[in-house]
């Protein structure tokens, strides 16, 4: 018989968690983050410069991970 089970995931960093981050959509990296990278919870995936950038900031944070627990059936 089928039964839940709890687990628990990480989730993303965003752009706000990254300590080049400015304020409103602005970082060290770009004066206005492009919508593309920001909604895609890019943050943690800016490791590497992107076309369009100023300098070689990337992601670097000193935020704790945060986890969600989530229940799946088994």
């Amino acid at each position: 018989m089928p039964h839940t089970t709890e687990k628990l995931i990480p989730i993303p960093f965003g752009c706000e968690d990254c300590i080049h981050f400015i304020h409103s959509g602005k970082c060290k990296a770009f004066d206005l983050i492009p919508l593309e990278l920001f909604n895609k919870v890019y943050g943690e995936k800016h490791k590497k410069v992107v076309k369009g950038q100023k300098g070689d900031y990337v992601f670097e944070t000193t935020a704790e991970r945060q986890y969600r627990k989530v229940y799946t059936i088994e």
